[in-house]
Order: C-alpha cells, then structure tokens, then sequence
C-alpha cells in the first residue's frame, strides 16, 4: 500500500515537474527572446509603412514639428543606460489624441497629441513612457501571445493587414503600464526632465478621458481610472541634486504651426 502510494506521489511529482519546465519554456513574457531585434526592427518597417497608408495616420509633413519632436527624441535616447533599439519618432496629422508603439523602436505620436501638451516636457511624459514599452518588449510580447511567432512572422500580407490593426488598438495589462510608467519617470530624472511632469500629464488625461478624440488613446482605453497612477507618478523621488532644464522649445510657436 505505501509503495503503492510513494508511486503515485512521484508520478504527480513528475507532472508538475513537467508543467513547470514546459511553462518556463513557453510563458509568453519571455517569448519575445525568440523574435530577434533585427527581424522585430524589418517588422516594424513594414508595419509602420502600412499604418501610414491608412488616411487615418497619414504622416504630417511639418519641418518645425518634426525638429521639435526629434530634439525632444534625441534628449530621451541619449539618457537610455541600454538600448537595442534606433528609435523612428513619427508624427501622424490627426485630431485623436494618441500615441502608441510600433514594434522595432517605432512610435507614432498624433498632431492632437502635440496640440495637448501644455509643454514640450509633457509631450517627452509620454514618449518616455511609449519608450518604456519598447525597452520592455512589451507590444512583441502581446502580439506573440496573441497571434504566435509563426503567423507574426509569416510575412503574409493579409496578417500584415491584420497587425496594424492590432497595433493601432493596443493596450496594455496593468503591470505592463507600471513598467512603463517607472521607466518614464527614471528615464525623464536621468534627461534632466521633471519626472512627475508625468503625473501632470495623467491628471489632464484624467479630466478630459470623456473627450471623443481621445478614446483610442492606448493609456485611456487601458485603464480609464487614473487616480492610482498619478499616486505612483507623484510618489516618485528623484535625486537629491536633480536639477531640471528647460528645453529650449518655443512650444507655442510649435504648436502654432499644426
């Protein structure tokens, strides 16, 4: 009877065991290690090409927005500790207020977003926080877990078709938005940018989140409770001797020429 029992105890043991190594193998967080950043950067490419096919996202053409966008960009990556990534900031001409993250690095920042933004501070809150998506693998992980590597990277037209429509509508799970949240806020401290700018930033999101052009923005449509997040963005505590600069943006100006 006890070797009987012993028996069926090592079995279970052997099961669980099983169950353990296949989900260390397969558990989706991890699988963006099996998608290189070369091919995840050719995917981005072509996703971001048919997004802006779309007259929804058709890309702005505006010198000085660009210029703004790029230096507030540039200020960003040159604080990022690690990257992978040669980040492709672009700027789509469309009232919604909305950015979101294309994989490879990419990211799309609508003009009504710009038009938002009191400050160019609070327009680098939110790239920095579509940053902390990319370093975080975040939208590879969800389009993995969604579709599988192999339908990702069949280079099927038709699932081409189908991803930008994913991506245009992503959203995120709670502890996804934390990460990027913390990486924003450290990432700001470290470009010499107030990182409770975020804070701000949500706040506003938070009294307009009624607002029809902003329902597809990817941080309402998430979570439309901010109260939480504001808490946390506040609750940050930058260094001692953190000092913050001014961009040298003439931000009404920019935002004149939209």
């Amino acid at each position: 009877m006890r070797r009987s029992i012993l028996k069926d105890l090592l079995i279970l043991l052997g099961v669980f065991a099983l169950i353990w190594l296949l989900a260390s193998l397969f558990n989706y967080p991890d699988k963006p290690k099996l998608l290189s950043i070369e091919k995840e950067e050719r995917l981005g490419e072509a996703y971001v090409d048919l997004i802006l096919l779309n007259p929804m996202f058709r890309e702005l053409e505006n010198e000085k927005i660009d210029s703004a966008v790029s230096m507030i960009g540039d200020r960003l990556e040159a604080n990022l500790e690690h990257s992978d990534y040669l980040y492709n900031f672009v700027v789509f001409d469309s009232k919604m207020i909305n950015a979101f993250t294309v994989p490879g690095g990419n990211i799309l920042i609508s003009s009504g977003l710009i038009a938002f933004c009191d400050s160019p501070e609070e327009l680098a809150s939110v790239m920095a926080h579509e940053m902390g998506h990319v370093e975080e693998r975040h939208v590879v992980s969800r389009l993995i877990k969604e579709l599988g590597i192999d339908i990702l990277t069949s280079g099927d037209q038709y699932v081409l078709g189908e991803v930008t429509g994913l991506l245009t509508s992503t959203s995120f799970d709670r502890k996804q938005e934390e990460e990027a949240d913390r990486f924003a806020a450290e990432l700001l401290e470290r470009s010499s940018i107030e990182p409770r700018t975020l804070a701000t930033f949500f706040r506003k999101l938070e009294e307009e989140s009624d607002n029809e052009l902003m329902k597809h923005f990817e941080i309402i449509s998430t979570h439309p409770n901010f109260s939480s997040r504001i808490r946390e963005a506040l609750s940050y505590e930058p260094a001692d001797d953190f000092k913050a600069l001014p961009m040298d943006l003439d931000w009404e100006g920019i935002q004149a020429g939209l």
